[in-house]
């Protein structure tokens, strides 16, 4: 959830002040492509309604505006073809996404630091993060390690840190790494990642209250694409967004695992706070660091609590979940993750091991932990509205919650 695309000047050619309006972004999207078949699935609307609506509401300045249309435009794009591949080669659709993981536990539990870990397996295949923000044109195994989207992402990465340079000790910033499942949702208009970076209250509160039709859909449709004619292997995935339709999830991939990481909800919601205030500083957004906070504690306490309920009410995906505490993981980076592929039958080779134990002593992706500052009170956040709205939550998971 940490970024939006700046786009190129040549998709800077309308008014600024236009207010945004869904019909007229669908028609410049098939008049800069040339593309007009939109699919049989157009779920994807309702969220490209809600998002304008919500921006609109806000009032914004010309700039805003205009950077919210560069990034409607690239998806309703990328849409476009999306189906325009599946029409010229309809093997694409018929690929299986076979036995995938998901790490799906709350921002700041240790998610990323496991995903990243899990992914130095070589028989691991994972979306990296310059195919999640830029899913088209279709990934190549043969050129893999030098897309040209990577040059284009780190760019981006490197804008960012130009204007809030403290996201450097709270978020890794390197693309070629595996990227979230929630920068894939920006092309189904849904997930946690507008309203971090743009605000957007009435789109935050859809994302929070609703389920969005067909997401799980498009989710597919993009892992499709990647597998294609990309890189090869066991599917791992991770957003924290999935914790608001594990039933949804678990529809789209039956045979899948998960991994719920642990950490008590008002140190992360303090960090994502941190983070999502940072990140919208970068881009001229927010500055109201008690609504950051607010919108936080709406947004995951509503995923936490639903998704505690789900798996309780559900036994069938209670048996794919393999729970993790955030403890563990940083101090037993090497035998967590042999627990999770002793769970999900995957085998933990001695070159595997050999390449974490590398990446712990050398990335700065793993060397950052624990540098990250905040506390609940700078964003607003009364733990005792977190502890009452997950009392269900802390009666069953508060083993997992001491600190290390």
């Amino acid at each position: 959830m940490r970024r939006h695309i700046l786009e190129d000047e040549k998709m800077s050619n309308h008014d600024d002040h236009e207010i945004l309006d869904e019909q007229r972004a669908m028609d410049r999207a098939e008049a800069s492509t040339g593309l007009h078949d939109w699919g049989n699935d157009l779920s994807f609307k309702t969220g490209l309604k809600i998002l304008i609506q919500s921006v609109e509401e806000m009032h914004p300045s010309p700039e805003f505006r205009d950077t919210v249309s560069k990034r409607i435009q690239r998806i309703l794009e990328t849409r476009l073809h999306l189906v325009d591949d599946a029409k010229q080669h309809p093997e694409i659709e018929q690929q299986k996404i076979e036995r995938p993981i998901a790490i799906i536990g709350l921002p700041r539990t240790g998610t990323t630091i496991t995903y990243d870990l899990i992914t130095l397996d070589p028989a691991v295949r994972a979306p990296r993060e310059f195919e999640m923000l830029l899913p088209w044109p279709a990934s190549d195994a043969a050129t893999f390690a030098t897309d040209p989207r990577i040059a284009i992402i780190q760019a981006m990465n490197d804008n960012y840190l130009k204007h809030a340079p403290q996201l450097k000790e709270i978020q890794r910033l390197d693309c070629t790494l595996a990227g979230e499942c929630n920068h894939g949702m920006t092309y189904h208009f849904a997930g946690s990642n507008f309203p971090a970076e743009f605000g957007v209250p009435r789109f935050a509160k859809w994302v929070t209250d609703e389920i969005p039709e067909g997401l799980y859909r498009t989710h597919k449709r993009l892992l499709q694409e990647f597998q294609w004619k990309g890189p090869k292997g066991r599917w791992v995935i991770k957003s924290p967004h999935h914790l608001f339709d594990l039933g949804g999830l678990t529809k789209a991939y039956p045979d899948i695992g998960m991994i719920w990481t642990h950490r008590d909800p008002v140190a992360t919601m303090s960090s994502l706070s941190s983070m999502i205030a940072a990140l919208q500083a970068a881009v001229g957004q927010g500055g109201d660091l008690h609504a950051v906070g607010r919108s936080v504690v709406d947004m995951w306490c509503t995923a936490m609590a639903r998704a505690t309920r789900v798996r309780a009410e559900n036994p069938a995906i209670e048996t794919k979940i393999l729970d993790l505490a955030h403890r563990d993981i940083v101090l037993d980076p090497i035998g967590s993750i042999r627990r999770i592929y002793a769970r999900f039958d995957q085998p933990f080779t001695v070159d595997f091991e050999a390449r974490i134990r590398t990446f712990l002593t050398e990335n700065p992706s793993a060397t950052r932990l624990g540098k990250h500052k905040h506390t609940p009170s700078q964003f607003g956040i009364d733990p005792e509205e977190v502890h009452t709205r997950l009392a269900g939550y802390y009666e069953r998971f508060g083993s997992f919650l001491q600190k290390p």
